[in-house]
């Protein structure tokens, strides 16, 4: 019997086939390693994955509190605005080029913002704030062919009084990366709103709200489903009202008096606590074009204005004092006894001689006069004489102790310190050597001196007060959105002038003889009588600034006011503080007509 011989029993064939066999066994085996790597191991991570692709948090904006002056106007509130966000793990450079095209802006603005290592990328973060309802309507359409971008509407400032009270209010704008690092901890994310100066930055811990955040169902494709069933929706908070020690009133009427042609700064403080009435730097701004994206031109307008209406004037104005010095010059001379108020010197007869210098008076001669005439006539030479006689020493510690040389307190935003110089100062290897006539100059408020209008205003409230400097103060109350009162400002005492009752009499009585018969006429009323002082700063650039200081009624001071009138005749700021006290005090005397006892002037 034969055995038949078959293929399938070739040792190379059934090689072949165990060599089949052992790689789909071994791809098999393969395979349930990475399923179980995929499902079992790592399956937590992958299904978050798959959620985090069908969930999209987004940010609910609080709305910012509103800053109201001390009758409850309404000076910055919020307003509905669009503003286009994208996820940037779901942005493409594809879509962000698109984005681009679609609303005009630089691409690489964008892409900078979305790709930012700071921020989340599955968060959506806003890219366009204040977008018009055209761009929108444009985005909109073409959604389908964005993805991971989405148009929300969210909260927009609004200064509904534009350029009034600019620069105290400041503006807000996005957050910054420098600002962003600081405060991170504090809860804040790239493409925040933030206080940028002024109240708006001062008070941003009142204003700023707290968000909320609420979760989208978003399909494959980007689009949005609505709110992902089961999960709660974290309502925003809205921030605090903050209401300020301000008169709009009189703010307005601040303003006009001081055109926006001209350059100048005006403080009106309440001089029995300290409280800001009015705060005026000029030229304004409009704060309203710092809450989007500001065209470029008219950044360069605003910052190469030859009168820098960004420059906030009443505390980074730095200025000569000129003769408003003379209060402190002689409150030291009276209060070290080196002068008597009936003690003559030499006669000003134009000028005077001081070693082989000239120094020269404003007037043509006041002759020999005791010091309330002298204060009264404002000689520059009877001061020249009172200033040799004290010294730098004993005038700079006077100078200091009136609070010059040093910031307020302010509580509204920082400020310059000003320059009192001393003898350390005054240093050869800095090519500024001391010299004895120098004194001369420091004595009628010149030289290298330096004040800013808010530190004049303090002082000035000083003086009508009998002798305290409070500090000055914007914050009257901080209120809930409910109307709950948690926060008010509080008068604050700085410091007491370093000067005697006897003496303080003496100058304001000489304030008072400086309205009724010297350089500052013009400033009296019908109704109440009016203390002040005038100054004229020389000004090396241009054209001499003009000082007024003055507080009313003198009898029981209830507002003092200091301005400034840069580049501007001699007693322009006269009337510009006239028409600030008479406002104010119509209101005072007469509130519900809104009128001055002369009827000279009706407020808004």
């Amino acid at each position: 019997m034969s055995v038949g011989y078959s293929q399938n029993d070739n040792p190379a064939h059934r090689g072949q086939l165990y060599l089949f066999i052992g790689i789909v066994t071994a791809l098999f085996l393969l395979l349930s390693v990475r399923l179980f790597y995929f499902q079992i191991i790592s399956g937590e991570e992958y299904r978050a994955h798959s959620e985090r692709n069908r969930i999209r948090p987004v940010v609910l904006e609080a709305l910012r509190g509103l800053i109201l002056d001390r009758n409850g106007v309404v000076l910055a509130e919020n307003r509905p605005s669009y503003t286009i966000a994208a996820a940037p793990f779901e942005t493409s450079d594809e879509t962000v080029d698109y984005l681009g095209e679609l609303t005009g802006r630089d691409t690489s603005a964008i892409r900078n913002r979305i790709r930012d290592p700071s921020v989340n990328r599955f968060n959506p973060i806003p890219v366009q704030r204040n977008v018009s309802f055209e761009i929108v309507s444009r985005v909109e359409e073409h959604l389908l062919e964005l993805p991971g971008v989405i148009v929300q509407m969210t909260p927009g400032r609004m200064y509904g009084m534009g350029t009034l009270a600019s620069h105290v209010l400041g503006y807000v704008s996005e957050i910054s990366r420098t600002e962003l690092d600081g405060l991170d901890e504090q809860g804040y994310r790239s493409g925040d709103i933030i206080g940028k100066l002024g109240v708006e930055k001062a008070f941003e811990r009142h204003l700023r709200g707290q968000n909320g955040m609420e979760f989208m169902e978003v399909n494959a494709r980007g689009e949005e489903l609505g709110p992902l069933p089961g999960m709660p929706v974290l309502l925003p908070e809205t921030g605090k009202n903050v209401y300020l020690t301000l008169d709009t009133r009189i703010q307005s009427v601040a303003e006009e008096a001081i055109p926006d042609s001209l350059a100048g700064a005006l403080v009106a403080l309440d001089p029995t606590t300290g409280a800001v009435i009015a705060i005026v730097s000029r030229p304004g701004y409009d704060p309203n074009l710092f809450t989007e994206r500001i065209p470029q031109e008219t950044w360069d307008a605003l910052r190469d204005h030859p009168l820098r209406p960004l420059l906030d004037r009443t505390r980074d104005g730095q200025y000569p004092p000129a003769s408003t010095m003379k209060i402190v010059t002689a409150s030291a001379a009276l209060e070290e006894r080196m002068v008597t108020p009936a003690m003559t010197f030499r006669p000003c007869n134009r000028g005077y001689q001081f070693g082989n210098r000239w120094a020269g008076c404003w007037a043509p001669g006041h002759g020999a006069m005791p010091f309330l005439d002298a204060m009264t006539h404002s000689c520059d030479v009877y001061f020249y004489q009172v200033g040799n006689l004290i010294g730098l020493d004993r005038w700079g510690r006077y100078a200091r102790g009136f609070g010059f040389g040093s910031p307020t307190g302010f509580d509204a935003g920082d400020e310059q310190r000003g320059l009192v110089p001393d003898a350390e100062f005054y240093d050869p290897a800095r090519n500024r050597a001391w010299t004895p006539g120098k004194m001369l100059n420091l004595a009628i408020g010149q030289g290298e001196l330096l004040v800013t209008p808010l530190q004049m205003a303090m002082m000035v409230a000083a003086v009508a007060n009998g002798g305290t400097l409070y500090r000055p103060y914007l914050l009257d109350r901080v209120e809930s959105a409910e109307g709950e009162i948690l926060e008010t400002g509080e008068p604050e005492i700085r410091d007491l002038l370093p000067v005697s009752p006897e003496t303080m009499r003496l100058i304001q009585d000489a304030m008072i003889n400086v309205v009724n018969q010297g350089t500052g006429r013009s400033v009296r009323l019908p109704y109440a009588q009016v203390a002040g002082k005038t100054g004229t700063a020389e000004n090396p650039h241009g054209l001499d600034h003009s000082w007024f200081i003055g507080y009313a009624p003198a009898d029981s001071p209830r507002i003092a006011v200091a301005a400034i009138m840069e580049n501007a005749p001699s007693g322009s700021a006269v009337p510009v503080v006239r028409r600030v006290i008479d406002a104010y005090l119509s209101l005072e005397f007469n509130p519900v007509a809104g009128r001055t006892g002369s009827g000279a002037y009706a407020l808004p």
